[in-house]
């Protein structure tokens, strides 16, 4: 099966500005850190050498956090599908029923439009979405 262009979706990282700047110094803090440490455990100080190197293990950790938690984000919105939505109006007196596009703002019980019968106002009575006509099965 072909894949078209337009159906492919890149992900990449999402990693705002600040959040990146932050693992920079904390990678620099970390890697001065295991320098620190090795230093120390050639020059016998094995307690510092200890802390060194454990605070930059645990920085090199929270990076590698960093990256887990960031979300990967798609670089194309999916295709959300244009649904026909239709108004419902009838009018109280004679009852008159009509079916109009809708429009922003409608709500059921609402007064609308005068009646073309007998200029009554019509009356929202409904807000649905137009019904796609059946497809047959093939056989």
């Amino acid at each position: 099966m072909m894949m078209t262009e337009q159906n492919t979706q890149i992900p990449s990282m999402s990693l705002s500005w600040t959040t990146l700047a932050v693992i920079v110094v904390i990678g620099i803090f970390s890697l001065f850190s295991l320098w620190m440490g090795f230093q120390a455990l050639s020059s016998d100080r094995p307690e510092q050498s200890t802390y060194y190197l454990l605070t930059g293990t645990v920085g090199f950790a929270a990076i590698g956090y960093m990256f887990f938690r960031t979300k990967a984000v798609t670089t194309r919105k999916p295709d959300v599908p244009k649904v026909d939505v239709v108004t419902i109006l009838e009018c109280p007196a004679c009852e008159l029923k009509r079916v109009r596009d809708f429009k922003r703002g409608d709500y059921i019980h609402k007064d609308d439009e005068p009646c073309t019968r007998c200029e009554g106002n019509m009356v929202i009575t409904g807000i649905h979405r137009r019904a796609e006509p059946e497809k047959k099965p093939k056989q």
